[in-house]
């Protein structure tokens, strides 16, 4: 599984989507979302080219983990 940028929305938000390991977008989602932080959190070492670059343009921030 691993997500990348789907689209920026009419109100200036980034979707998101995670595609699943046989290829199928599965879910959709924004920044703030639990499932996508939490992923964010484990893989930001590794993180695919789009969504690293919306990390060092300071658009996208990893929540600290609880």
């Amino acid at each position: 599984m691993s997500y990348s940028v789907m689209k920026t929305n009419e109100d200036n938000e980034v979707i998101y989507q995670r595609t699943d390991a046989d290829g199928l977008v599965r879910r959709t989602c924004l920044a703030h979302d639990p499932e996508f932080q939490s992923w964010l959190s484990a893989n930001q070492s590794s993180l695919p080219d789009d969504i690293q670059a919306k990390v060092d343009d300071g658009i996208l921030t990893i929540a600290d983990a609880d």
